[in-house]
């Protein structure tokens, strides 16, 4: 159901292994989580969800961590599968319905009804927000970015070895099919290079975010709350 066309040339690939850091509130990481996720099943990729702070990094508001808080509840119940889901829905609420809060109360009904979408338990939401510890999660995967990795913001991405993290692909647009294939492989091969330190140029303005990721939310099976 709506899935992109992509070449089965990438089929008989080992699975790779893939480390997440994203914050729900960054809409460039919310692009690079879409490239991932269309990558995914054709490169087998096994992508462990980690979460990091951009409130912790840029000293703001802890009301900001809120999705974060959710995320992190939704790994105590559900593992890293609950937290794709989490991840997914809090991202359309926020990028693609633009639905915006100013406290964690305006955040819980809008949160209770993104979860729906996704088929996770929306009271979820509020057992997150409601234990202060599930911070605490959340900076266990903070730090040990920084100190593993000096990271410094998101989409923070580690491959398979583990050994070394990057900042980036910061993407400006939904990839898709073989240009989403061409980019992981440009990618990876830019990553490999011990000599290559950082290419960057002017960032352009986001696009319409509007609906993007509809198709990995059908993809969403029933029934596994």
């Amino acid at each position: 159901r709506g899935k992109a066309l992509i070449s089965t040339r990438h089929k008989e690939k080992t699975l790779q292994q893939l480390t997440f850091y994203f914050d729900p509130l960054c809409p460039w990481a919310w692009l690079n989580s879409l490239w991932v996720r269309e990558v995914r099943d054709p490169l087998h990729l096994d992508i462990d969800w980690k979460f990091f702070s951009l409130a912790e990094i840029n000293e703001l508001d802890a009301v900001r961590n809120g999705p974060l808080r959710i995320t992190a509840q939704a790994r105590r119940e559900g593992g890293n599968e609950a937290v794709d889901r989490a991840y997914l829905a809090l991202g359309r609420m926020g990028h693609e319905r633009r639905q915006r809060y100013e406290t964690l109360e305006e955040l819980r009904p809008i949160a209770r009804e993104a979860l729906r979408e996704v088929d996770l338990d929306p009271k979820l939401v509020d057992r997150g927000l409601d234990d202060t510890t599930t911070i605490d999660d959340v900076l266990v995967d903070h730090r040990a970015a920084v100190e593993q990795y000096d990271a410094f913001g998101v989409p923070w991405l580690v491959l398979d070895d583990g050994t070394k993290g990057f900042f980036g692909p910061v993407i400006g647009e939904r990839i898709r099919g073989e240009e989403a294939l061409k980019l992981w492989e440009h990618f990876t091969f830019v990553s490999s290079r011990p000599y290559l330190f950082e290419l960057k140029r002017g960032r352009a303005k986001l696009p319409p975010l509007q609906d993007l990721s509809n198709e990995f939310l059908e993809a969403v099976p029933a029934g596994a709350k």
